[in-house]
């Protein structure tokens, strides 16, 4: 038979010796002795199709498995407690090093996933012993009744007195438990922003805080209207463009001749200046140019575009006011609108 006589000169193409007396079908085991001297039972529709002869050869021999599992345990210096192989995928009875009593899958070990979530660091209850442990050398007080998970916020009350909420993994990383007491509470900022303009004389005129990195309308000394960023005014910058001889007057939108790409945004004076850099940069194309505005209707004028490209979704191609040209029709539209009757 043809299909008798093609599975026979591929096991001599494989080394292997063919043990069965005659043919028992092409889907059917013969016994075979594979070229490393094991014994094996294979069919012909297999082995014709490359899958090879010999199960123990191939790594998915049973036994074999179970045999290297057991030698990987004593690697590790654990006690094999499972009476009988189940799978490499199935859950084994195991006491490792340290003395804890755990469930391993064979292939998590062998892959070096190790055998114990308690020396690994991922048991629950270690991992909250660790927490409170850390949050002890931290002079931290545990508030929360229920432990949620390394990666859930959990109450708790930080060395300087405030309630907070830190994930245990990130505390456990270093980054700290108090978002006051690193400053980045939203209701710290703001207090400091406004303890900062009371010093400089200055009053908010905002309703609402929208963050540190965001304008806010304040009111200066000389009783100008401005718009701050309560980051800049952290860092010295001031808060009155006007007094510091910078009126923003001017506001603009050029495209770029090759590129598509839209720039938006403000300056003070005679625009040719700012024109002229924008222009060397390819930026040939003035949409929309208005000057001589009067207080901070410039200023205005490009946050409210900024705010409208970001609740439509678009984000910037380059810096903060480069924009794709499709964008276009967006900035025209609101920066017509606000500057409607100027100039």
């Amino acid at each position: 038979m043809a299909a008798w006589a093609a599975f026979r000169a591929r096991l001599a193409e494989l080394g292997a010796t063919l043990l069965e007396p005659e043919w028992l079908g092409a889907i059917q085991k013969h016994h075979v002795r594979c070229a490393a001297g094991h014994d094996c039972q294979v069919r012909p529709h297999d082995v014709q199709r490359g899958q090879g002869g010999c199960r123990v050869c191939a790594g998915n021999d049973p036994m074999t498995a179970w045999a290297a599992f057991r030698a990987r345990l004593d690697e590790l210096g654990a006690q094999l407690l499972e009476p009988e192989w189940l799978g490499a995928n199935r859950r084994h009875h195991v006491r490792c090093a340290e003395g804890h009593d755990r469930w391993a899958r064979p292939h998590d070990v062998q892959q070096g996933e190790g055998i114990c979530r308690v020396c690994t660091g991922r048991d629950p209850a270690a991992a909250e012993a660790g927490f409170r442990s850390r949050l002890a050398k931290l002079g931290a007080i545990p508030l929360y009744t229920e432990w949620r998970g390394a990666d859930r916020k959990h109450r708790v009350r930080c060395a300087a007195g405030h309630d907070c909420w830190p994930a245990p993994g990130h505390v456990q990383q270093g980054k700290g438990i108090c978002l006051v007491c690193v400053r980045h509470d939203p209701a710290t900022a703001e207090a400091n922003f406004r303890a900062r303009l009371a010093e400089l004389g200055a009053t908010p005129r905002y309703t609402e805080w929208l963050g540190s990195d965001r304008p806010h309308r304040v009111r200066c000394p000389a009783g100008h209207d401005c718009q701050v960023r309560p980051a800049s005014v952290g860092q010295g910058r001031g808060v009155c463009l006007t007094c510091a001889g910078k009126t923003w007057d001017v506001f603009y939108v050029v495209a770029h001749a090759s590129e598509p790409r839209v720039k938006f945004g403000i300056t003070s004076g005679d625009p040719r200046d700012r024109l002229s850099t924008h222009r060397r940069a390819g930026y040939i194309s003035v949409f929309h140019l208005v000057t001589s505005l009067p207080g901070t209707v410039a200023l205005d004028t490009e946050t409210a575009v900024k705010s409208a490209l970001t609740l439509a979704g678009e984000e910037p191609v380059h810096g903060r006011e480069y924009f794709d040209i499709s964008c276009l029709p967006l900035i025209i539209d609101v920066a017509s609108g606000w500057l409607a009757g100027q100039p």
